[in-house]
């Protein structure tokens, strides 16, 4: 039985293990450098990441070429490395690696920061959404007392009002984040770098 148990724990690590490497072995097999390192930038990865790669690849005694996997990466890192994509992922909470070099990476840190904060505002105003519903329906089920009546009802004025306020400072986020893009696209234009 106690051998029974060790081969089951020894089966579970290497499951989690694998699920942890960054590539399979066909994938290393493969040894498409470029399309992997293309693929890690264009999502944003770290410059690191390749570091995960040689460890899941040398499992099985595959080396990694840096230097096809880096031209791949720099690639990739032309597509991410755009103000419009700066903005759709702050919007939808991604966090950045600040891997967009110089005044593009500047701006893009910029943007992203911007989105991010609509993100955040959204996700307060979800929350704040999810509260006053459960309010509705303690308000709604059952047969609630006059007394938890006037307390829900006093309760759901005050989160109505901080929807509203919350409201506000969504919108203000959003037009914040709508003039910080055109601003940082005038300066990268007139210092001629593509965004």
């Amino acid at each position: 039985m106690p051998r029974l148990l060790l081969i089951c724990a020894a089966l579970l690590g290497a499951l989690v293990l694998a699920s942890c490497a960054t590539l399979s072995r066909e994938q290393c097999e493969a040894g498409d450098w470029r399309a992997i390192g293309f693929n890690d930038g264009a999502e944003g990865r770290p410059a690191d990441r390749i570091t995960s790669h040689v460890e899941a690849c040398s499992e099985f005694g595959i080396a990694v070429d840096n230097a096809v996997y880096q031209t791949g990466r720099n690639e990739g890192l032309r597509v991410y490395c755009r103000l419009s994509n700066a903005e759709r992922q702050g919007r939808a909470g991604e966090r950045y690696f600040g891997v967009c070099q110089g005044e593009l990476g500047v701006a893009f840190a910029r943007v992203h920061g911007a989105g991010r904060e609509v993100f955040n505002l959204e996700a307060e105003l979800n929350s704040l959404d999810s509260e006053i519903d459960a309010k509705l329906a303690q308000l709604r089920g059952g047969n609630p007392t006059p007394e938890q009546v006037a307390t829900l009802t006093r309760e759901l004025t005050i989160l109505q009002t901080e929807r509203r306020v919350l409201e506000l400072r969504v919108r203000s986020a959003d037009q914040q984040l709508s003039s910080l893009r055109r601003q940082e696209e005038s300066r990268l234009s007139q210092a001629g770098i593509a965004y």
